[in-house]
C-alpha cells in the first residue's frame, strides 16, 4: 500500500504534508487529538483535513472541539490573495461557493456546532499587503479583527463598506456575518514544500518512523494516506494510526541504542521530549551560547561529565542529539573519546529535518574536503590558530579577531570547504572525513607549536565539532570560541572565547 504509484500533483501531496504534520500529534503521549479526518466529508466542502478534540480547546473567549482545514497550494509564490479571493470559488478550485460562502452554509445548517468549530485556509501566499484583508487578520493568532471590522457605523466608512459587500454577496446581516467571521482563521504565508517536509522530517524522526529520503521522488506517507482514501479509510485514531505504520514497515527497526540528548537551546526543541528520557538540560547555566551570570565553563563541563557517568554505560551504542552551541558539542565529544569505550551517533538537523550522522555511515558519493592555507604571522609565538568554514566562510572574521586581540599567533590555518553551504555535508561519513582530516593537519605541528595553545573557530554543524572534540585529547591546551550574532551584545559581531581545555580532573 505505502509504495502504491506516486502522487503526482503537487497540490495533493502538499495536501497530505499538511495532514501528516498534524495526525503524527496523534503519536504524542497526552495527545489532544482524538481523531483527524483526510478528505472527511462531514461538512460538504470542507473535508481537505478535519481534527476532532478529546477536550474542548481554548479559541477566542471560548473553546471549540474541531477545526476544519482547507488547503489551498501554488506552485510559485509570486502572488498574494485579498479579501476578493475568499469570496471567489476558482481561489479555493470550487466552482459555484467562495470560501466565505462555504461558511456561511456550515453556520446556517448548525449554528451551535459552527460556534464550536474553527475553519482555516492554509495557505503558502500571503496576504497583500495593501488589501484590507491585510488589516483584518491577527498576527498573533490569524483571526479576523472583529472591533476593526465594525468600525464605522455608515456605509460610507471604509469598513462599513466593506461589511455591506460582504452581506451582500454572502446574503447575511451584519450580526451573522460576524458570527461567521469568529471562526475564521487564515493562515497565509505557510511553510513551502520543501520547508515543510523538513519539518515533517523531524517529526518522523521523533516517532520512529523513516524519513523521506531526498533521493527519492515518492513520499510514501502521501501515497499511502491517497491509498487509505481510496479504501473509505478517511478518519483515524492514534491506534488506528500506529498499526497502520507497523502494517506497512514504516517505523524503523528496532536497535538496541538508546537516546540522549544536550540542550542548551528554547527554539524548537520541543520534539526532544518525545524523543527521548535522558536529556541534560543546560538552561540553568547556559543561556543560547554564552555563560548566565555567575557560573562558569568548568560548571558546564563538570555537568556533563556526570550526565555521561549516570545516564551512559560503557560497551553501550546511544543516538545523541545536539541541541547546544558548538563550543559543548566539542565538549560532550572531547568527554566520549574512544577512552570512554561508548558508542555515539549525532543526530544532525539538516534541511531535510533531523537526521542520524553514523560516522560509519557507508557512502558512494565522492566527498569533498577542506582546502587549507597556512600562514605564519609571528615567529616567536607559540599558539596555532585554525577557521573553520563549512557553512561560510569566516576566515576575515578570525583575521579581524587576531588583529584586535592580544593574542600572539605563530600559525594560522584556514580550512575552508569549497563548495560551502548549510548542505555542504552529506552524511556522518563525510563530517567524520572533514574532522580527521582537520585532526591530522593538528597532528602536524611541531614541538613548539604544542606548547602552545591551539585556538579553535569553526562555522559549520553540530556533528563536525562533536566528532573533533573526541579526537581532542592528544591537542594539549585547547581554547574554543564562539561568534555572536547579537550586535547589542558585549561580543556582538564578533567572536569570544569559551572553554579552555584541559579542564581540572579531565586525566
Amino acid at each position: 500500500m505505502a509504495n502504491a504509484v506516486a502522487v503526482r500533483d503537487y497540490g495533493d501531496q502538499y495536501q497530505a504534508l499538511v495532514f501528516w504534520k498534524y495526525a503524527l500529534d496523534l503519536l504524542k503521549k497526552d495527545s489532544d487529538i482524538k481523531n483527524i479526518g483526510y478528505e472527511y466529508d462531514e461538512i460538504k466542502s470542507f473535508d481537505d483535513i478535519v481534527i476532532f478534540y478529546k477536550k474542548e480547546q481554548i479559541f477566542r473567549n471560548t473553546t471549540i472541539d474541531r477545526v476544519y482545514i482547507q488547503v489551498k497550494f501554488h506552485m510559485k509564490q509570486n502572488k498574494e490573495f485579498t479579501i476578493e479571493n475568499l469570496l471567489d470559488p476558482s481561489f479555493i478550485d470550487a466552482k459555484s461557493e467562495s470560501f466565505l460562502q462555504k461558511a456561511v452554509n456550515a453556520y446556517r445548517k448548525d449554528k451551535e456546532q459552527y460556534s464550536k468549530s474553527v475553519y482555516v485556509i492554509y495557505s503558502t501566499w500571503t496576504i497583500q499587503h495593501t488589501d484590507i484583508l491585510n488589516e483584518l487578520i491577527s498576527n498573533v493568532d490569524n483571526t479576523f479583527d472583529l472591533k476593526k471590522i465594525s468600525e464605522g457605523t455608515t456605509e460610507r466608512s471604509k469598513m462599513g463598506k466593506l461589511r455591506k459587500e460582504l452581506c451582500t454577496k454572502l446574503s447575511v446581516n451584519e450580526k451573522e456575518l460576524i458570527d461567521v467571521l469568529r471562526q475564521i482563521r487564515i493562515k497565509a504565508n505557510q511553510l513551502d514544500f520543501e520547508d515543510l517536509k523538513e519539518n515533517l522530517n523531524t517529526q518522523l524522526m521523533v516517532y520512529g518512523l523513516k524519513l523521506w529520503s531526498n533521493s527519492k521522488n515518492t513520499f510514501p506517507y502521501c501515497d499511502l494516506i491517497h491509498s487509505l482514501n481510496r479504501q473509505g479509510i478517511n478518519l483515524l485514531d492514534g491506534e488506528r494510526l500506529r498499526s497502520i505504520f507497523e502494517t506497512e514497515e514504516l517505523f524503523e527497526s528496532k536497535k538496541s541504542n538508546d537516546t540522549v540528548a544536550i540542550k542548551s537551546f528554547v527554539k524548537q526543541t520541543e520534539w526532544l521530549d518525545d524523543w527521548t528520557e535522558n536529556i541534560c538540560d543546560l538552561l540553568c547555566i547556559v543561556d543560547k551560547r554564552s555563560l548566565k551570570k555567575g557560573y562558569s565553563w568548568e560548571d558546564v563541563f563538570k555537568m556533563l561529565e556526570k550526565f555521561v557517568r549516570e545516564k551512559m554505560k560503557k560497551d553501550s551504542e546511544y543516538q545523541i542529539a545536539l541541541e547546544t552551541s558548538l563550543s559543548i558539542s566539542f565538549i560532550i565529544g572531547r568527554i566520549l573519546n574512544p577512552k570512554a569505550g561508548i558508542k555515539v551517533i549525532p543526530i544532525q538537523k539538516t534541511l531535510d529535518g533531523h537526521s542520524e550522522w553514523n560516522r560509519k555511515e557507508n557512502s558512494q558519493q565522492s566527498q569533498k574536503m577542506f582546502l587549507i592555507k597556512k600562514d605564519t604571522l609571528n615567529t616567536d609565538a607559540n599558539d596555532m590558530v585554525i577557521s573553520i568554514g563549512i557553512t561560510h566562510d569566516i576566515d576575515a572574521d578570525v583575521r579581524d579577531f587576531i588583529d584586535n586581540s592580544e593574542l600572539k599567533v605563530g600559525i594560522y590555518e584556514n580550512f575552508l570547504l569549497e563548495d560551502h553551504g548549510t548542505d555542504a555535508i552529506r552524511n556522518g561519513a563525510h563530517a567524520w572525513a572533514l574532522a580527521k582530516q582537520i585532526n591530522n593537519e593538528i597532528g602536524k605541528r611541531t614541538g613548539k607549536l604544542k606548547r602552545g595553545t591551539l585556538h579553535i573557530f569553526i562555522a559549520g554543524p553540530n556533528s563536525v565539532m562533536f566528532y573533533l572534540g573526541m579526537q581532542s585529547i592528544m591537542y594539549g591546551k585547547v581554547q574554543l570560541y564562539e561568534y555572536d550574532v547579537t550586535p547589542t551584545q558585549e561580543y556582538g559581531g564578533s567572536y569570544y572565547p569559551t572553554i579552555s581545555f584541559p579542564q581540572e580532573g579531565e586525566f
